[in-house]
């Protein structure tokens, strides 16, 4: 998990809550198989009212995201469908 802090000062925690397969029809596709995929959810701590949001990026650890790339991430992520 990380944490970061978004232009309006909000405090938000970044977390891995899945990760694709790569793996899709069984059809052949020129290209081969897309690569696997994080999902990653952002919850609003200093806000409980803001809705989480929940995006996909490329596989790996959130360590190895610099805070703007989070940040970045965290701006283009849309809402996570509600429970």
């Amino acid at each position: 998990m990380r944490w970061i802090i978004d232009d309006a000062g909000r405090r938000w925690s970044a977390e891995r809550v899945g990760r694709t397969s790569g793996l899709v029809s069984t059809k052949h596709k020129p290209g081969g198989f897309p690569a696997p995929a994080d999902l990653v959810r952002f919850d609003c701590q200093s806000d409980p009212q803001e809705a989480a949001r929940e995006i996909t990026t490329r596989a790996g650890l959130l360590e190895q995201f610099t805070e703007s790339e989070l940040k970045a991430l965290l701006n283009s992520a849309p809402r996570a469908p509600s429970a």
